[in-house]
């Protein structure tokens, strides 16, 4: 049965149900060869590729199904949206393998998957051709994508360990095709967003708009210029009864996975309570809601946010980074150097710590300074772009044109769709009088990311410096819209409407621009600090009370100095951890056990564990008291270890299939419950140990031991060797 939400109205289950595909109907031999033609020489037991693979093509199929069913079978329907996300997943799972190889993956792995992301391409274009058989000629198709996907040398050689951290993944410039009645044909569109999508669809179908839209409507889309209405809001009346709700197949695998190594005694017991669960869900919601105010310019409200996630958990350092500018772009500059200096002590003074200096340098005008950080380092692929796009930024500020113009070809050698560098390569030509080439450069930019304010000022600049007024006037009346406190845009409008004596629209614009000027004037920026810091003050008072009130002490202390080395073995549970503890510490190396879990007839030689350790999801930090020691940790917490340490880690490999089937025995021998079938276990813990396994091989941070568990106790002197 379907987790309860899967379908709304309720009663499309019964209809839908029977046209659900499982992984186990997406058979090796006639779908998956399509994929991986030698899939058949695949250890399933150790790789789980190919059933990560049959998971993702179900789902896509099932969601395939439902709506082709519906659309044959409803045939007044007005409109249908059809969600396949398996391109994505399918592209994070195997872009790695795709062509040409990357550095660090074997060349068999690429041999074997290098085909999967093409056929993952090609098996949508067969649903998408039957997509449009039953829509007919007469409807309107739109294929929407909100990004794209690094598939060449700018894809990354390591994830973050964090939400949203696959999206370094992702190319910033999407897709969107349309065609159909009122559709113009061979037009081409520039700087759509995903916002503009849906105020798009109501004007097409002759709805209103809603004005608290934060989209446009794409009107060159249509044919002829369409008349667009508008409503205060959508929102308003009772919403949508009975959403999905239900959990993703993977997260409901993963979390009975969790709760068997917490039954097993080697995590914390998973929490039972759902508030729990949404307390973590709430968390992530903020984070995401701060990242979309700070990209919406609602800097206040997303340094509210951001300050309260931060309290939160100390050891996030994307939220820190993210608190830091969001206090810089507010003029909290003492604050984000203090946010910036807890965030080096959770990175260590590395690489990354010196280009997030070097940013920081930037937002308070001191590019001098941000040369220096950035001296000396070196990166190639995205790591090397993020250098260069710091080097731009300085060299813009120092006006030095001739060399901001080459570090800006540089970067468009890299990444022919960076904005920044058709930005600066905009105005360094308008610098050095070539009016025509920074009109060029500016309409790239443009055509990149229609919201960026500087792209449409510097059109504007190009376009007035070569008489074409009325052109200009336009570009710089997107730029005042885009940002409204970008003096400089106001100045250069006010002027032009000036010289062409456009008299009526000249006082409307000055009384903008001095609005603008005291809202963002040194005077009251001045008032604004001093708001903010009161704001600040006020709501670390109502958090300390409430901690005081709840009986919670502060935490004290700071944690151990960075960059110390720690000694972890990790596994999955059974899977010989205990043993390799016992070989360290006869070969004198001291390990960290309190004996707490005695021996018992699963380990009669004993578990050699810290119990503390269960805990470290919620602590990190209590890692630092096994300094200087030899301590096991279980695969499932190995990503929250504190990044500001370096490990030397030992991973016990053994057949899952023996690893599934040990941890079976053990839960029935301890009463405890057996929900999934030691083959459905055992699919989930190979996965769960590939993730880890790829997580450790490209962590900058981690010496990686890989020791075969079979191999070990064939020949334990070789082993121990």
């Amino acid at each position: 049965e379907p987790p309860a939400g899967t379908y709304w109205p309720r009663e499309l289950g019964g209809k839908l149900n029977g046209r659900r595909v499982s992984p186990w109907d997406i058979d090796g031999e006639e779908v998956l060869r399509l994929f991986v033609p030698d899939g058949h020489l695949v250890d399933q037991g150790r790789d789980g590729r190919l059933w990560f693979l049959a998971q993702r093509l179900a789902e896509s199929c099932s969601a395939h199904a439902a709506a082709c069913w519906l659309m044959e079978r409803e045939p007044d329907w007005d409109f249908t949206a059809v969600y396949y996300r398996a391109i994505d997943e399918i592209s994070h799972r195997f872009m790695r393998y795709h062509p040409p190889g990357m550095a660090g993956v074997s060349e068999e792995e690429c041999a074997r998957y290098s085909g999967v992301v093409a056929a993952a391409y090609r098996f949508h274009d067969l649903m998408l051709v039957r997509l449009m058989e039953l829509a007919g000629p007469e409807a309107a198709v739109v294929l929407v994508s909100d990004h794209g996907f690094h598939s060449d040398h700018l894809r990354p050689a390591f994830t973050p360990r964090v939400p949203a951290g696959i999206t370094v993944w992702h190319r910033p410039q999407g897709v969107l095709v349309a065609a159909g009645p009122g559709i113009r044909v061979g037009g081409e569109l520039s700087g759509a967003r995903l916002l503009d999508i849906a105020p798009t669809i109501l004007t097409y179908f002759g709805l209103p708009v809603g004005a608290d839209m934060e989209g446009r409507v794409l009107r060159e889309v249509f044919e002829r210029e369409p008349e667009v209405e508008t409503v205060p809001t959508w929102e308003d009346g009772d919403a949508w009864g009975g959403g999905a709700g239900g959990e993703l197949i993977g997260e409901a695998e993963r979390e009975e996975m969790l709760r068997v190594f917490a039954e097993l005694g080697y995590i914390d017991e998973v929490p039972r309570d759902p508030g729990e669960a949404a307390e973590v869900t709430r968390r992530e919601n903020r984070w995401n809601l701060a990242r979309a105010n700070l990209d919406g310019g609602r800097d206040e409200e997303a340094l509210v946010e951001l300050e309260e996630l931060f309290l939160e958990q100390p050891g996030r350092v994307d939220i820190g980074q993210m608190l830091a500018f969001c206090q810089e772009r507010l003029g909290l500059l003492e604050e984000a150097d203090e946010t910036l200096n807890g965030c080096v002590a959770g990175l260590g003074e590395d690489g990354a710590v010196r280009r997030l200096r070097a940013g920081v340098a930037l937002g308070r005008r001191r590019p001098g300074e941000a040369l220096r950080q950035l001296e000396g380092l070196r990166g190639e692929g995205m790591a090397g772009v993020a250098i260069q796009s710091l080097r731009i930024e300085a060299l813009l500020q120092l006006h030095r044109w001739e060399e901001c113009a080459a570090a800006c070809e540089a970067v468009r050698r890299e990444d022919p769709e960076h904005v920044l560098a058709q930005i600066g390569l905009a105005r360094c030509a308008f610098r050095t009088g070539n009016a025509e080439g920074a009109e060029e450069h500016a309409l790239t930019a443009i055509g990149l990311q229609y919201g960026n304010y500087r792209g449409h000022f510097l059109l504007g600049a190009a376009l007035r410096a070569q008489g074409r007024q009325e052109a200009a006037v336009q570009a710089l009346g997107v730029a005042t819209k885009l940002a409204p406190g970008f003096l400089p845009a106001w100045r250069m409008l006010i002027g032009l409407l000036e010289s062409m004596g456009r008299v009526e629209l000249v006082e409307g614009a000055r009384l903008r621009f001095r609005m603008e000027r005291r809202r963002g004037g040194r005077e009251a920026g001045r008032d604004r600090l001093v708001r903010l810091r009161a704001e600040r003050e006020a709501r670390l008072r109502v958090r300390e009370a409430a901690r005081k009130e709840k009986g919670v002490e502060a935490e004290g202390g700071e944690g151990l100095p960075a960059d110390l080395e720690f000694v972890i073995v990790s596994g999955l549970p059974r899977s010989g951890t205990s043993l390799m503890m016992q070989m360290l510490r006869a070969g004198g190396i001291e390990v960290m056990t309190d004996g707490q879990r005695v021996a018992d007839e699963d380990n009669p030689e004993g578990y050699w564990e810290w119990e503390a350790i269960r805990g470290l999801a919620g602590r990190p930090l209590l890692i630092e008291a096994a300094v200087g020691k030899a301590v096991k940790v279980i695969s499932a917490l190995v990503p929250v270890l504190p990044v500001k340490h370096r490990y030397r880690v030992i991973f016990m490999k053994r057949p899952v299939g023996e690893v599934a089937a040990s941890q079976e025995r053990m839960l029935r021998r301890r009463g405890a419950e057996v929900r999934a079938g030691c083959d459905q276990m055992e699919a989930v813990l190979a996965r769960h140990a590939e993730e880890i396994l790829a997580f450790l091989r490209q962590h900058p941070r981690v010496a990686l031991l890989e020791v075969e568990y079979p191999e070990l106790v064939a020949d334990p002197e070789g082993g121990a060797a």
